[in-house]
């Protein structure tokens, strides 16, 4: 056993964050940890690895292994190549290399006994270099990089000029280079694309050793772990199996509980009954008392609690567009001399029978944003044309939703506005269904959390009524039970759907046609994303001549000349770096003050920081959002 944590119990004030929590972890160890935000399970895994002390109970860890945790906070140093920063972990072969030069470097001044003694040293540092297998570190390093989403060209670039995204998938490298005895990993696919995603799922199949994963992605969970361990009221329930299998075992075992407690209870009104009528009879009372003695034995078998309060909505009927909903002929959008996609032509329509579910895809930088940007008329293209059909209404989802929310307004005003003509009570029992109360509407949007941000944009939307939606990652910011809900209504909706996404478990279940950037082209499926995935290679390899070329054949511009091209300022793309890493910083200091017990215990300092550390949120995604669209044409 590795970790093993007994009758962990933890409080913030009077809500309980942690109660009776019972976990082992080994080498075999393969757990998904689920539960709503809030539920408790960051707080969890800092246990897990001492850096917290639960109220009550104990954590033990066993001698000479090694825990290795992934955070949603990159530790990196600033100035580290690349390479630097992932041969940094290898500590103790690094120790050893500046050994052997030594050693090597005196042999010609040493004696015949100090050099018999030097050698013997040498041959057991050579000998402990051999098994770490020092000679296929670089080529392990490739790996592990290129299946990331890394070229081997960016070995030599500074961390410090990778976005706040590549440097967390830096720290994933760090994490997974060490092959730890246990990892426990804090939402790792966050910042991953598609590719990457898949890279991981087939790294982490293959470990040999435990992991323990925090994930709201609920394919990863489905390929990835054997068990999953729900955090729900601060209690810790296992399940054998993956997501899926998970959640399937919950229903049923909530089933057979609720129906041995119903037929319990039954039982047990019948038996009373007994006891209350013939207590005082001549001839049954002792048969009475008999009875009601074992009925103080019976344990009593808990109903089931009620489901946590979700979040549930419809979107309204709505007025059908005409049957053709968008038409674009010959499109395409290029930075200078950098084309980011050419000779796009499609057509959608709408049918009542089967509204159409389309999902963008696409690597980082292939123009997923900017083709999205130009549907909504945000951005003009180089050339061609696109038009909706009649009667199409268009509503929208940004990711980024400071783009369309007002972060100085409250919550209730947000969607006070967007019902002009509805009652006070009405915005409230809407706000409701998305988890709004009480005060929380009174809140201003720019001190809310990113999930609630998400949560309020899609009240938003439902409310206008609209016949089409563009989506962009609708289902990012949102823990499991919220994505399920966006989907259930997704799935009732009449209209058109157009999202971009890198929810695998949202598109496997409701898409209906697959675009996918890819070399500057658009590939167009229509069907369902199973089927897609079975010919996609087939699709790539029609895109490109560059496809069967050597990559030292295919052309590459310098970074130099491809800022040029796109009239990008590399000064401006500098500025938004610094300021990236100065938040980041901030940050930091934010979470590990957060982490001192006297804090936690304070619940005003607590709230204070809380607040503070959501509005750096938000400003760090703002600047990401800049720096990504400022270097999407160079990428």
């Amino acid at each position: 056993m590795l970790i093993h944590a007994q009758d962990l119990c933890l409080f913030y004030g009077q809500k309980v964050i942690l109660f009776n929590v019972n976990l082992k972890l080994t080498t075999q160890s393969r757990i998904g940890l689920v539960g709503a935000n809030g539920a408790g399970k960051s707080t969890l895994i800092k246990c897990l690895m001492q850096q917290m002390a639960p109220h009550e109970g104990s954590v033990t860890k066993a001698s000479n292994i090694q825990v290795k945790c992934l955070t949603q906070n990159p530790e990196l140093t600033p100035g580290n190549t690349l390479k630097q920063e992932l041969y940094s972990v290898f500590d103790e072969i690094q120790t050893l290399q500046k050994q052997e030069e030594k050693i090597i470097a005196s042999l010609a001044e040493l004696s015949d006994d100090e050099m018999q003694e030097a050698l013997i040293k040498l041959a057991t540092i050579q000998e402990k270099l051999d098994r770490y297998d020092v000679g296929k570190l670089d080529e392990k390093i490739g790996r592990m990089i290129t299946g990331l989403g890394f070229s081997l060209d960016e070995l030599d670039r500074p961390v410090d000029k990778f976005s706040g995204g590549w440097q967390m998938r830096i720290n994933l490298a760090k994490v997974l280079l060490q092959e730890a005895d246990l990892i426990l990993m804090d939402e790792p696919t966050n910042h991953l694309d598609m590719e990457a995603c898949a890279w991981l799922e087939d790294f982490l199949r293959t470990y040999p050793k435990g992991i323990l994963v925090v994930s709201h992605d609920r394919r990863f969970l489905d390929q990835v772990v054997t068990e999953i361990a729900e955090l729900e009221r601060g209690e810790l329930t296992l399940y054998a199996g993956n997501y899926t299998k998970y959640k399937i075992q919950k229903e049923a075992n909530r089933e057979i509980k609720a129906a041995a407690a119903a037929r319990q209870e039954k039982l047990l009104a019948e038996q009373r009954a007994f006891v209350d009528r013939f207590r005082a009879s001549a001839t049954k009372s002792t048969q009475a008392k008999s009875r009601e003695k074992q009925l103080d034995k019976i344990e009593i078998i808990e109903a089931p609690k009620s489901d946590l309060k979700k979040l549930f909505f419809k979107f309204p009927t709505i007025t059908p567009s005409y049957r053709e909903v968008l038409k674009i002929e010959n499109l395409s959008k290029s930075f200078g001399e950098h084309k980011l996609f050419a000779k796009v032509n499609l057509d959608l329509e709408w049918t009542k029978e089967e509204p159409q579910r389309v999902f963008i895809l696409g690597a980082n930088g292939c123009g997923k944003t900017t083709f999205f940007k130009i549907l909504m008329g945000l951005e003009e293209p180089t050339t061609g044309s696109l038009r909706f059909g009649e009667r199409v209404m268009i509503g929208y989802y940004a990711q980024h939703q400071l783009q369309i929310l007002d972060s100085a307004k409250t919550v209730f005003q947000t969607l006070e506005e967007a019902m002009p003509k509805a009652h006070q009570n009405e915005v409230r029992s809407i706000l409701g269904r998305f988890l709004f109360s009480g005060d929380q509407v009174h809140k201003e949007v720019g001190l809310i959390s990113g999930g609630e941000k998400a949560k309020l944009a899609i009240a938003k939307l439902m409310v206008t009524g609209p016949n089409t939606l563009l989506l962009d990652e609708p289902t990012n910011h949102l823990d499991t039970p919220s994505q399920e809900a966006v989907e259930g209504a997704l799935k009732d909706y009449e209209g058109t759907v157009i999202a971009i996404s890198h929810d695998r478990y949202f598109i496997e279940n409701h898409a209906t046609q697959i675009w996918e950037f890819y070399k500057g082209n658009l590939i167009v499926f229509k069907g369902r994303y199973k089927n897609y995935l079975e010919k996609r290679s087939e699709y790539m390899s029609q895109c490109t001549d560059n496809l069967k070329k050597p990559v030292s054949e295919v052309a590459k511009p310098t970074q130099y000349e491809l800022f040029k091209e796109s009239k990008v300022s590399p000064k401006q793309v500098k500025t938004l770096e610094k300021n990236i890493e100065k938040l980041q910083k901030e940050k930091s200091k934010i979470e590990e003050a957060m982490l001192n017990p006297a804090i936690a215990d304070n619940y005003h300092e607590l709230t204070q920081l809380t607040s503070d550390l959501e509005k750096i949120k938000i400003q760090l995604d703002e600047l990401e959002h800049q720096w990504l669209d400022l270097t999407s044409s160079v990428l």
